[in-house]
């Protein structure tokens, strides 16, 4: 009797588990339509090579990658989408890949000691293509539904750097053959 019991109480909890699993798919999945279709917001931040630069600005006319990452921790999540994209795309001028770092403004003091250990860890060809963001990021949290500050965002902006496309964490292989194909229609 009381193993039935437990039962009934683990398959309820399982069900509440897949519950739970199904709505934050499709919250994620509301938050990428309502990106969708809005222009990028302006960010203007040195890049680790030195050079003062603004997104989306600086990449119209080009389809768009931009990777954003509020911890050194969520790297791993921008490199699953990145790293496909640059497989795919890499080398065609029709396409731009941009990592958009935001650290807060408590830690622009040491910029310089976090941008030189940024610069000593990726190729000094990317340099220009890494713009550090120093300050108070809240604004870009809401205008781009970035919540989850431990997550990575990724966003395809087509030429006139209107998102077409977004989603946050690691790629799937679905998610990445998503992204390749927007990809692939945007150059059309």
């Amino acid at each position: 009797m009381q193993e039935n019991q437990e039962r009934k109480v683990f398959r309820e909890a399982s069900y509440a588990v897949d519950g739970s699993v199904k709505k934050l798919a499709a919250n994620m999945k509301q938050a990428a339509k309502k990106a969708a279709g809005s222009r990028f917001p302006e960010v203007t931040s040195k890049s680790l090579a030195g050079n003062l630069l603004t997104l989306p600005d600086h990449a119209e006319g080009k389809i768009t990658l931009i990777s954003i990452a509020f911890v050194r921790n969520a790297q791993e999540q921008i490199d699953s989408w990145v790293r496909p994209f640059e497989r795919e795309f890499g080398g065609d001028e029709h396409f731009a890949i941009y990592e958009l770092p935001m650290i807060s403004q408590g830690w622009k003091v040491l910029s310089w000691m976090i941008d030189s250990g940024m610069r000593g860890g990726i190729p000094t060809e990317k340099h220009d293509n890494v713009i550090t963001f120093y300050g108070d990021y809240s604004d870009y949290q809401e205008a781009l539904e970035m919540e989850d500050t431990q997550s990575a965002y990724v966003f395809l902006l087509d030429r006139k750097s209107i998102i077409r496309w977004r989603r946050q964490g690691y790629a799937t292989p679905e998610a990445e053959k998503e992204l390749i194909e927007t990809a692939r229609a945007l150059l059309g």
